[in-house]
């Protein structure tokens, strides 16, 4: 599937989704201009990487420091945090499970299955991947059934699909617009009744048709669909900063040629015939960047009129989506891997406030595009800034209650030095590979494989963190490398960067009295860049620096 290259500023069955969306079941779970909270320009490839989501879950995901209570989203007894997902029979002190998610992006001479396996042995466990219409309509509606099985079977599970790109017979781009540009374009026909009066689909709302065929065909392996890819983007950000009064109009929306009232529109036909064909379905607004945007879809019906209620159009987009799926880049704000870290989690919170304030919470978050490059282009950048920027936002999105992150992209595009976009790869470039064994990681590549090594399975574990008493030049948090009985514990810690160089020092104590093995960013790639450090008088003394080190409990 042919990439498209967006700036921004700013399972089998259940798996993961399974504990998330309280046993696959219940209701509610919820690209270059400068964002809202310091969120930057982003691209979207055609298969990327993935998402959870739903609402309610059997273990739920804490948000930070959150114990169960008033702060957990929806349902009795989940875990907590202000932006913890829950659901009945929540988990109490460990949070859930979180998606290591990678853009895959469009690769000449690699295919889909091959790209999964190089996303695995960066560290990733999950993907996001695009189905356009235009796609499964030229080569078949199953195209894709053999490399969902093969993701599963590589290790990629969980994986959120953002549904785009109508054909051009159904898109209400101008004739002759190019297939690429498709994506662009909002469908026709979205006002068409979505059902005829015997329940099926009615065959003239194309979006409705699309949703239909697509989650028959693919709901064994996807749960959580997006809705389009960033409808959001704009060229001049400065039109976003009245949208949390006015709605967000066709002239506006460049990347998607519609109204809000349109996007509510497609967030009402996805959920209604999604949830029709799999009641496990999830809908998520699609890789948002601006939470004025949000506003508005939280605001407004699908009335074309003016987004009011009626009879016919009888609830807000607030009703419409399960999933916030946002989108976070931090180049584009100075400062370093810390600044861009803490900038994730304050978009976050932004989008957060605007569903509290329209009654709306409770519902889970994920992150489908965010990277940083190993490159200082006109922005921040450097190879310790990349891997300091992934390792931090992994380790602090996990701590939020958010779901996972998808990093931006599997591979640097051919000339890395063209843009910050085209050296976030988790790899050099990957054009002309002439076998998977000659791909060489970067070093974001190397800290993302040892994380995954380490913690692909791990449980944010809030009490653990707190027990840490960090100190205020100190940062990270504790974990459970999974959620069987008796795992062991383990910790992502580094000491904060304060300024434009990469470098820290700080001092820590682990409360344990089983010492534990240290693991610098590099294990995956060098075995020998660990050491066992012994516990005294219950307590492990470990030293810190600006890039993360990771400590398992002996």
């Amino acid at each position: 599937m042919a990439a498209t290259f967006l700036l921004r500023a700013a399972s089998a069955s259940c798996l993961v989704l399974g504990a998330i969306l309280s046993s696959c079941s219940g209701d509610d779970g919820a690209s270059g201009t400068p964002a809202a909270g310091g969120g930057a320009a982003g691209t979207s490839g055609g298969g990327g990487a993935s998402g959870n989501a739903g609402g309610g879950g059997a273990s739920g995901n804490a948000g930070a420091g959150g114990a169960a209570g008033t702060g957990g989203s929806s349902g009795a007894g989940g875990s907590a945090g202000s932006s913890g997902s829950a659901g009945s029979g929540g988990a109490g002190a460990l949070g859930g499970p979180f998606r290591h998610g990678v853009n895959f992006g469009y690769v000449p001479g690699l295919d889909d299955a091959q790209m999964a396996t190089l996303g695995r042995r960066a560290g990733a466990n999950s993907a996001r991947i695009s189905l356009p219409e235009q796609h499964l309509d030229k080569w078949g509606w199953d195209i894709e059934t053999a490399d969902m099985a093969s993701y599963l079977a590589t290790g990629l599970h969980d994986n959120v699909v953002f549904l785009t790109a109508p054909t051009a017979a159904h898109s209400s781009a101008p004739s002759g617009t190019p297939d690429w540009e498709l994506a662009y374009y909002l469908p026709k026909n979205l006002y068409q009744p979505i059902f005829l009066s015997d329940s099926s689909v009615n065959p003239d709302n194309y979006w409705a048709v699309y949703v239909e065929k697509t989650v028959q065909v693919y709901k064994t392996w996807i749960k959580v669909w997006s809705v389009w890819n960033e409808p959001d983007w704009v060229s001049d950000w400065q039109v976003t900063q009245t949208w949390d009064k006015s709605p967000p109009t066709a002239a506006q929306l460049p990347r998607f040629n519609g109204s809000i009232f349109d996007y509510v529109r497609m967030l009402r036909i996805t959920t209604e015939v999604a949830k029709k064909v799999d009641p496990e379905a999830r809908v998520a607004v699609g890789g948002l960047g601006y939470p004025t945007f949000l506003s508005a879809v939280v605001r407004y019906t699908d009335n074309p009129q003016d987004g009011s209620v009626t009879a016919d159009y009888p609830k807000t987009g607030a009703q419409y989506f399960d999933v916030v799926d946002m989108h976070y880049y931090p180049i584009f704000s100075p400062g370093n891997s810390d600044t861009g870290a803490a900038g994730l989690i304050g978009l976050k919170k932004e989008f957060q406030a605007v569903l509290d304030a329209a009654g709306a919470s409770g519902k889970p978050f994920v992150v489908t595009e965010s990277g940083a490059p190993h490159l200082a282009n006109s922005g921040p950048g450097g190879p310790e800034y990349a891997r300091g920027y992934l390792l931090k936002a992994m380790t602090l999105a996990q701590a939020e209650g958010i779901l996972g992150v998808d990093w931006f992209a599997l591979g640097d595009g051919q000339d890395p030095a063209s843009g910050p976009f085209a050296a976030m790869g988790l790899y050099s470039n990957l054009h002309g590979l002439p076998d998977l064994n000659a791909a060489k990681q970067t070093e974001a590549g190397v800290a993302y494989a040892t994380l995954g090594k380490l913690l692909d399975d791990a449980r944010y574990d809030a009490a653990g963190t707190a027990a840490l008493g960090l100190g205020s030049d100190a940062a990270g948090g504790a974990f459970r490398v999974s959620d069987a009985p008796g795992a062991s514990r383990a910790w992502v810690l580094w000491a904060k960067v304060t300024g434009p160089i990469e470098n820290a020092a700080a001092a820590a104590q682990i409360p344990t009295d089983k010492g534990v093995d240290q693991y610098e960013w590099n294990w995956s790639a060098d075995a020998t860049a660990t050491q066992s450090l012994p516990s005294a008088a219950g307590k492990v003394a470990v030293q810190l620096t600006g890039t993360p080190r990771i400590f398992v409990e002996k």
